[in-house]
């Protein structure tokens, strides 16, 4: 079912289930880039400090039931396969109609309350103020952050930077606190003003200044991130503002929060990953969903910062979601002499079936206005095998990015060799 957005359908549903979105409470986040990682610190957090929580983010990476975790592990298979059934027997038996992204975020809903979680962290799936998670009510949530926000989905939410901003502020409830990344575009930053006042909720801002204090948690300069990437400093400014709200109504330590912090995992963001291929054979790449614009921006500045010595060429291994905006995609992340290798996720992506892997010719027309070394290969393990060669003979460092079902493929061709 394509995606439609309006809360009507879930709001049935969740009242014929009798709202288990009401047995905690919940933090919920919206943004274009960094919402995953500040709900990953999260839950870390809470996770350290013996606040049993869950975690709904979207997509999954490797399998559907690793969207909805508890404590950090994802929800069992099998628990994950009973709770659909009962979910979707209800949607059937009372003709509600629910799109598949409806269903999932009422599969979390169902599963925290079945885990006995006190506190849930939501990630919008889709903009904010029509996303099924915004079927919370002022009363379920203790805070609400909005990350750095870029356009994406313009189809969708608006094809500037303002309008898209509208939408992800449509999260803002009555007298909940939201937390907002200080980076973000002077526009934006005016609409979430507007909108904080409009709803009636304290607007607080997020600064990545090493010495933003975090009332008894400390400072920011205090924290250690395992997680790679410079706008990681202000992801984690947000998560540790979010913390001093939930701190109001749980123990938060400054010891545990840090513990937490140094823990966080998000498979997938700047990851260094030995690639298991077929025969024994290993490449060394830097993955990374970089999915829109401004995340291939940044991850561009990582490279040129980190990860290139002296300007050295790199091979790209790139697959891009399809209805993406790609006319300025490589912009600041493909030199001259890079090699760049287009290709595709596969087109089955499992309670999705919306989602599709774009033409890497209509790729390869954007790259050749940066490098001429391209080369088209749909097939993802065929094109994994060329990077193998060019590493093997250029000694060009290898980076897969793009698409985070690009990066599940990768993830599971990894899983996939090792077992073999």
């Amino acid at each position: 079912m394509p995606i439609d957005l309006q809360l009507s359908r879930i709001l049935r549903l969740l009242r014929i289930l009798d709202f288990p979105q009401k047995s905690y409470k919940a933090i919920h986040v919206a943004g274009t880039n960094g919402k995953g990682s500040v709900c990953a610190y999260l839950s870390h957090i809470l996770t350290q400090n013996q606040i049993s929580n869950g975690r709904f983010t979207s997509p999954h990476l490797i399998t559907r039931n690793d969207s909805i975790q508890i404590n950090n592990v994802p929800l069992d298979f099998q628990k994950f396969l009973g709770i659909e059934q009962h979910v979707l027997s209800k949607d059937k038996e009372f003709g509600v109609g629910c799109t598949e992204f409806e269903i999932l975020t009422c599969i979390a809903m169902e599963a925290f309350k079945m885990a006995k979680v006190k506190v849930a962290i939501f990630e919008v799936g889709l903009g904010g103020r029509f996303d099924s998670t915004n079927i919370l009510e002022e009363e379920d949530v203790l805070c609400c952050g909005i990350t750095k926000i870029g356009m994406d989905h313009e189809g969708l939410l608006g094809s500037t930077l303002k309008e898209i901003a509208y939408q992800k502020a449509g999260i803002m409830k009555k007298n909940v606190p939201t937390v907002i990344d200080g980076s973000n575009d002077i526009d934006v930053l005016a609409v979430a003003k507007q909108e904080a006042h409009d709803a009636g909720c304290q607007l607080l801002v997020a600064s990545d200044h090493e010495d933003q204090r975090f009332g008894s948690l400390g400072s920011l300069k205090d924290y250690h991130s395992s997680l790679l990437g410079s706008y990681q400093s202000m992801n984690l400014s947000v998560a540790l503002t979010i913390s001093t709200i939930i701190q109001k109504s749980f123990p938060i330590s400054k010891e545990n929060t840090q513990k937490g912090i140094s823990k966080t995992v998000w498979p997938g963001r700047l990851q260094y990953l030995s690639l298991h291929l077929e025969k024994g054979k290993t490449l060394p790449v830097l993955l990374d969903g970089a999915h829109n614009t401004q995340a291939a921006i940044e991850l561009g500045k990582f490279l040129d910062a980190e990860y290139r010595v002296d300007r050295e060429p790199l091979c790209f291994v790139i697959g891009v979601t399809n209805g993406k905006s790609i006319d300025q995609l490589f912009d600041g992340l493909i030199h001259e002499n890079d090699t760049v290798i287009l290709t595709q996720f596969k087109d089955d992506i499992d309670g999705m079936p919306w989602i599709k892997p774009c033409n890497p010719n209509e790729l390869a027309q954007q790259a050749r206005k940066l490098t001429r070394k391209v080369i088209v290969e749909a097939d993802l393990e065929e094109s994994l095998k060329v990077a193998y060669e060019t590493n093997s003979r250029e000694a060009e460092k290898v980076v897969v990015c793009g698409s985070l079902y690009l990066v599940a493929d990768i993830l599971r061709i990894n899983s996939s060799n090792q077992d073999t």
